[in-house]
């Protein structure tokens, strides 16, 4: 499992560095999971797409997405044809795919169970500082990460794509 941060071992402490642009909670290899099977959602479901284009529709490194595909081969969230007419394509119904579903097989099943502020055995015996409030939020994202579906986030994709070429056609200019 790809992560977002590095630990780096400092008089006997891990310090978490987390790298620019990221979001708190899911690692990057999560997060383009969740934009690769969104954006397939948001093409015809008949034919596959190629990898090098969900790359660079989403700015996302071809090697990287590569991996980060595989592992939703693996995982029956998609699948891969070899060949002429290859790439990916969605392995289940849109109404069938979660977003929990993709999170846990990029972060574990166990993603929503460490303490946020990443104190060991936080617990309801054994609180940190934040423990109740974050409890009631993990209640609420885990009843829309569990409730939302891929059908959903596919339909308001355009937007959001003609965004990111707008940021590379800025980025080159």
């Amino acid at each position: 499992m790809l992560r977002k941060y590095s630990n780096i071992r400092h008089r006997g402490l891990f310090i978490l560095y987390i790298k620019r642009g990221t979001t708190l909670i899911f690692s990057r290899s999560c997060e383009y999971a969740l934009q690769a099977v969104t954006y397939l959602a948001s093409q015809s479901q008949s034919s596959s797409v190629l990898a090098r284009d969900i790359s660079g529709a989403l700015n996302i490194p071809p090697h990287y997405l590569g991996k980060i595909l595989q592992t939703l081969v693996k995982h029956n969230i998609l699948s891969s044809q070899k060949g002429k007419s290859g790439g990916f394509i969605l392995n289940r119904s849109l109404k069938d795919i979660m977003l929990n579903d993709i999170i846990e097989i990029m972060e574990g099943p166990d993603y929503m169970e460490q303490c946020i502020l990443g104190f060991p055995g936080c617990s309801d015996k054994n609180p940190c500082p934040v423990h109740d409030e974050w409890s009631d939020v993990k209640t609420k994202l885990m009843k829309l990460l569990k409730g939302r579906g891929i059908t959903n986030l596919s339909l308001d994709l355009n937007s959001k794509l003609n965004y990111i070429k707008t940021m590379e056609a800025d980025a080159s200019s």
